[in-house]
């Protein structure tokens, strides 16, 4: 399986990130996990996106 990634316009599976930093994360660690044979799913990477917005959100609020 190969991943759909365009750096260019952020977009993984069509999922489109706000920032660099989260689809960066987001990408490595789906990469990191199809090496293991995982193969994602468009909405495992919504939720990933969803999820770092929440702790990014919350980190926020204990400053």
């Amino acid at each position: 399986m190969t991943l759909d990634v365009d750096k260019r316009n952020m977009t993984i599976m069509n999922v489109k990130f706000d920032n660099f930093e989260d689809f960066d994360a987001v990408l490595y660690a789906v990469s990191s996990n199809m090496i293991e044979g995982w193969e994602p799913k468009e909405a495992f990477i919504e939720k990933m996106k969803v999820h770092l917005a929440e702790l990014r959100k919350g980190a926020a609020a204990l400053v």
